[in-house]
């Protein structure tokens, strides 16, 4: 079959216009995809190279194509670059200068055979493209996005370390200008076939992320950045599950904050979010196996994999004294605030199910309040006194 080569150009010069439609359509509305930016610059890149590369029969062919080829090398360079900044690595400017000048150079060095300019053009693009396979292999995670697109790339270096070889062996004389000329179309096809199915993985890789980050939200509340009710539910279950499979105690704290009621009448609701935020940043945070929750309203919820009666009561008490003695600044007026805890424990008990966790918690915060607040109960009737500010 023979592939002429005036087509092959216009299907790749097209093929770049498209990617960049595509790029600069995704990067408009989702701005926050790392490495977008970088794919769209790199179909820009390319599409102007080949425009300069299609000179080649023109007065100025030979700087056209070195031109041309310098700006392919470095759309090839943003692939690589798009791919580390989507895995959260700094881009590598350095290495980019070195490749163009390489590039450039490689293309003065060159002599006036077409099997010297061809290895000239191939050697420097397989640079980046070997960077870019390597950091999808190494960063990818086995993900779908990451597989098609180190697959297109892996494709395209195919075909340029052919191009390369089949050149290498008509500058010693081992091959006719015919015989590569014969499969030379062919290489255009996978450069080609590898452009379009990096890119495709490239979208998959961005959908990727836009999916984990829009399910991370839907776990979130929106008002003080803590895990929601239904993140609460799957940690909980996940985590009375592991402590009953270890034989670990298990606690759960079922929070309110008092006054609150209070607090928005006679502020207002901005006041009364102010002090929801402030009590999240308190408790907030990362302190063994602990997750701390917002349930709704002014209902907080914490866990705590493997802690005992013993550690669940040092804990609420540390969480009351921290409140108690951090009132909130609110437009240059200092407001105090206090929490009611409920504490519910098990010690692996293999019939103990979260419902019963949660109301056992519940009850014994009902107590705390009965008591008069600012202060923490154990489930099964214990009651520890008033926390003061210390």
């Amino acid at each position: 079959m023979k592939l002429d080569f005036l087509t092959l150009y216009l299907v790749i010069l097209l093929n770049s216009l498209i990617y960049c439609v595509v790029w600069a359509g995704f990067c408009y509305v989702h701005r926050g995809i790392p490495g977008a930016r970088y794919w769209l610059g790199s179909s820009l890149m390319t599409t102007l190279g080949g425009l300069l590369m299609s000179g080649d029969g023109s007065a100025y062919g030979r700087l056209l194509m070195v031109a041309g080829n310098v700006f392919v090398v470095w759309g090839f360079f943003f692939v690589w670059t798009g791919i580390r900044v989507f895995y959260g690595a700094e881009p590598n400017r350095r290495a980019g200068g070195f490749m163009l000048a390489v590039t450039v150079l490689a293309g003065i060095l060159a002599d006036e055979s077409r099997a010297s300019q061809n290895i000239a053009y191939a050697v420097p693009q397989l640079v980046p493209l070997g960077f870019s396979l390597v950091t999808l292999i190494r960063k990818g995670g086995g993900g779908l996005g990451a597989l098609v697109a180190a697959a297109g790339v892996l494709v395209a270096m195919a075909g340029q370390g052919t191009e390369t070889i089949l050149n290498t062996l008509r500058l010693m004389g081992d091959l006719s200008t015919d015989g590569y000329y014969s499969v030379a179309a062919f290489l255009l096809v996978a450069a080609i076939f590898g452009a379009g199915l990096w890119n495709i993985g490239f979208l998959l890789m961005a959908i990727d992320h836009l999916h984990g980050r829009l399910a991370g939200l839907a776990l979130l509340d929106d008002l003080t950045g803590l895990p929601n009710r239904r993140a609460f539910f799957e940690a909980a279950e996940a985590g009375l599950r592991q402590a009953q499979r270890a034989r670990r105690p298990f606690s759960l704290l079922m929070i309110d904050v008092d006054n609150f009621k209070e607090i928005n009448d006679r502020l207002g609701h901005g006041a009364g979010d102010a002090c929801l935020r402030h009590f999240s940043m308190l408790c907030a945070g990362s302190e063994g196996n602990r997750v701390v929750a917002r349930m709704g309203g002014d209902e907080f919820a914490t866990l705590l994999v493997g802690a005992d009666a013993v550690a669940a009561r040092a804990n609420a008490e540390r969480l009351v004294q921290l409140v108690a003695r951090t009132p909130l600044l609110w437009l240059g007026e200092s407001i105090p605030m206090t929490v009611s805890i409920g504490i519910a424990v098990t010690d692996a008990d293999p019939a103990c199910t979260l419902e019963r966790l949660i109301d056992e918690a519940d009850q014994a915060l009902y107590e705390t309040k009965r008591q008069g607040r600012n202060g923490f109960s154990l489930g099964g009737g214990f009651r520890s006194g008033e926390v003061t500010a210390s």
